[in-house]
């Protein structure tokens, strides 16, 4: 049984490392044989994506069996994480595709070297698989953890801008002239692009409201939506705004220490405690063993 697994798993790595070659060889003759425009525009898209023209032919032959209704919500997670260099869903339908792969190899060499269930090769598989849907999950928090540390600041300066006598176009562009370098500022440069364009206050904001996903910042946008159409004054919505911006981050940072005791209980139980019995322990049980062995 286990030569047999062997066998397979060579004629597996084998197959895999001809095709890779194979794909690769024809890819650049390809690459080599097109039109100058299309070489351009090759070479264009692979330094925008910061890839491997390798990597994105492939990912353009993968992207027809790619399921439809996985399409909307994937390119959906990859909008609110940025982009990611642009980043689509066959690519990341792609890197399942490879993590399936390796979880398999992996679980066929420690069948092959291990008693251990053939059951684990599903178990990997499923965890290689989920693991680029987890990472990009992973940069949807970290940029909206991001865009909360810079609402504060940002929405201040706004504030103050607004308050000295600029309109909110001029003190948007201030914002993004003197704020941080973040996510929150190339998301309001962003706006300011779209408003150039010929887009409406409203209709920019709500845009990206929607590109960004964030309650907070979609609350904000409301807001200041509302009070567009309304025609109330801008510097009290936005005042409005900070203050109970402010409010929430207090409150989350209370929650956050009140989580804090259960959440410590983990590493107490399984750590700390172990070892605080083993120091008061030792001393008795070296003591036994030493008068048994008297």
């Amino acid at each position: 049984m286990t030569t047999l697994v062997g066998v397979l798993l060579m004629t597996l790595l084998v197959a895999a490392a001809v095709f890779l070659l194979v794909h690769a060889l024809s890819a650049r003759v390809t690459s080599a044989l097109a039109p100058p425009d299309k070489r351009g525009k090759a070479r264009r898209t692979h330094e925008l994506a910061n890839r491997p023209y390798f990597w994105l032919a492939m990912a353009r032959r993968v992207e027809p069996y790619v399921p439809q209704p996985l399409v909307r919500p994937t390119t959906r997670l990859i909008t609110m994480a940025g982009g990611l260099e642009g980043l689509t869903p066959a690519e990341l339908a792609l890197y399942s595709l490879v993590g399936i792969l390796v979880a398999i190899t992996a679980g066929l060499l420690i069948i092959a070297t291990t008693k251990w269930s053939p059951w684990w090769v599903l178990v990997l598989s499923v965890g290689g698989g989920l693991l680029p849907v987890i990472w990009l999950r992973d940069q949807v928090t970290k940029r909206h953890q991001a865009l909360l540390r810079d609402m504060p600041f940002h929405l201040d300066l706004l504030t103050l801008s607004v308050e000295a006598g600029l309109d909110f176009a001029a003190a948007v562009a201030r914002m993004v002239e003197r704020g941080r370098r973040g996510p929150l500022r190339d998301e309001f440069k962003g706006f300011l692009g779209e408003i150039r364009m010929g887009k409406t206050r409203a209709e920019a904001m709500a845009a990206m409201s929607t590109r960004v996903g964030l309650p907070a910042l979609s609350n904000f946008l409301a807001a200041l939506i509302q009070a567009d159409k309304l025609g109330s004054g801008l510097s009290r919505t936005l005042r409005l705004q900070a203050e109970q911006l402010r409010v929430e981050r207090f409150q989350n940072a209370e929650k956050a220490a009140g989580e804090a005791p259960v959440k410590m209980l983990i590493p107490l139980v399984l750590f700390i405690f172990p070892t605080i019995w083993i120091i008061l322990a030792a001393p008795l049980v070296f003591e036994w063993l030493f008068k048994g062995i008297g």
